[in-house]
């Protein structure tokens, strides 16, 4: 009886970092699951710090490190200091609720690069933020236009960094092409398809990312409205 062939799908070991966290606001939420958009920046994150770290020229990567870091930065900033504003209104109220929230969801994912914990702790301190927002609210120091304005503000704040970094990974990727390293790309490609980058309720790791959905979500020029 002849034997079956051997398998040539390799198995990969690689570092990652596990971590479950819960999202408790909708809006948070809606950074982690609108469409294929957070797999393609958990995707764009690991290209960049491994996959086209090892391919692309080192003066070309350095740049693009560089500025997904300028960014990360940038907006951890502008988030953080929201967050003390925000704070320091509830403080100077002697405190306000903490709302509880109908449908927080649980998240785990595997980290598979420094600058995708960062991306992940920007909204982890979105949820928190947008969480203080909400108490402002209920304790009736923000109008209902003011909310919703601030809302929307954050969210396309973190969204918009996530289409930064697909269109900054595209750079890469358009350099390494013009270095002549396409046949290299596609077969790191289809070594990074076989990986499990993210798992979680609200991301499903098995959905394929195609160019079309790159394309797609790189050229949104904002997401819509959600519900509040």
């Amino acid at each position: 009886m002849a034997k079956a062939p051997k398998s040539n799908k390799r198995t990969f070991s690689k570092p990652v970092l596990d971590q479950t966290f819960t999202i408790y606001s909708q809006n948070a939420q809606y950074v982690l699951q609108r469409g294929h958009s957070f797999l393609l920046v958990v995707r764009a994150l690991y290209a960049i710090s491994v996959v086209l770290r090892i391919i692309g020229e080192e003066s070309d990567m350095d740049q693009i490190e560089d500025l997904v870091s300028e960014r990360i930065d940038a907006v951890a900033k502008r988030l953080g200091d929201e967050h003390a504003r925000l704070k320091k209104l509830a403080d100077d109220e002697g405190g306000v609720p903490v709302p509880r929230y109908t449908n927080p969801r649980a998240v785990t994912l595997q980290l598979s690069s420094p600058q995708l914990a960062q991306y992940v702790r920007l909204i982890l301190l979105l949820d928190q933020t947008l969480m203080l927002l909400d108490g402002l609210w209920f304790a009736g120091i923000l109008s209902n236009k003011q909310r919703k304005d601030a809302t929307h503000d954050l969210r396309r704040l973190v969204y918009g960094l996530g289409r930064e970094i697909i269109d900054l990974e595209r750079r890469a990727r358009e350099a390494a092409a013009r270095a002549g390293k396409s046949e290299l790309m596609q077969e790191a490609d289809g070594e990074t398809r076989a990986l499990v980058l993210a798992t979680g309720s609200l991301v499903d790791a098995d959905d394929a990312v195609t160019a079309e959905d790159r394309n797609e979500v790189a050229e949104t020029t904002g997401p819509p409205a959600a519900d509040d």
